[in-house]
């Protein structure tokens, strides 16, 4: 269960799962960290991903060898 404060200054704790929804609809304004408050504009927090649909560009190894796929 992750910490957060609601746009209404509620707060609340909700599972991890949820947070990354919460952060995209821009219905928290931070969520609590292990030590600390992050702030939602203010702070580096999640992204929302997006699949990549271009070439592959990531590389692969085999055994002790890097290539490109």
């Amino acid at each position: 269960m992750i910490g957060v404060i609601r746009k209404n200054f509620q707060e609340t704790v909700v599972d991890e799962h949820v947070l990354d929804n919460l952060i995209v609809s821009n219905k928290i304004i931070a969520f609590l960290r292990t030590n600390e408050w992050a702030v939602v504009g203010r702070d580096a927090v999640r992204e929302h991903h997006v699949f990549h649909t271009g070439e592959e560009r990531r590389r692969i190894v085999y055994g002790n060898d890097f290539c490109m796929k």
